[in-house]
């Protein structure tokens, strides 16, 4: 069992993910942080932005030189910037205008089960991202 254990840490992939779930626990509690001081003063779109504008700054440079331990290049920042502002936009966004005008939560809830589900869909569509910046730097 031990021994499972030491070769599944070992590989590449589990490694990753664990680093990125590291980098994504730092940054959403910055996000978080931001968000709900923000809510007290501002809407709840501006709140959300601002939470992730300033998470987003950390993120990238943990995601690219430590997570996925590759370098930044325009087509990565492109391809990392534009992942991210679909989970801004279309998932994060998304998910708040249907849990607040929708289901009628307030915003400070609202922010949580957003949260959990934008943190896994951004997981896959960054993974890919940069499988598909570092293959074709590669070519």
């Amino acid at each position: 069992m031990l021994d499972r254990i030491k070769e599944l840490l070992s590989n590449r992939e589990t490694q990753q993910f664990i680093r990125f779930c590291i980098v994504g626990a730092t940054c959403f509690l910055i996000d978080a942080a931001v968000y709900h001081i923000v809510l007290s003063f501002a809407p709840y779109l501006v709140a959300l932005i601002s939470g992730y504008i300033i998470s987003f700054c950390f993120n990238y440079f943990l995601t690219v030189y430590w997570t996925f331990q590759t370098h930044s290049s325009v087509l990565n920042l492109v391809g990392i910037v534009g992942a991210h502002m679909f989970n801004l936009f279309v998932v994060r966004a998304g998910l708040l205008l249907l849990f607040v005008e929708g289901i009628g939560l307030s915003a400070g809830i609202a922010y949580w089960p957003m949260a959990v589900i934008s943190a896994v869909t951004n997981y896959l569509v960054i993974r890919t991202v940069v499988k598909f910046t570092k293959k074709r730097k590669e070519e």
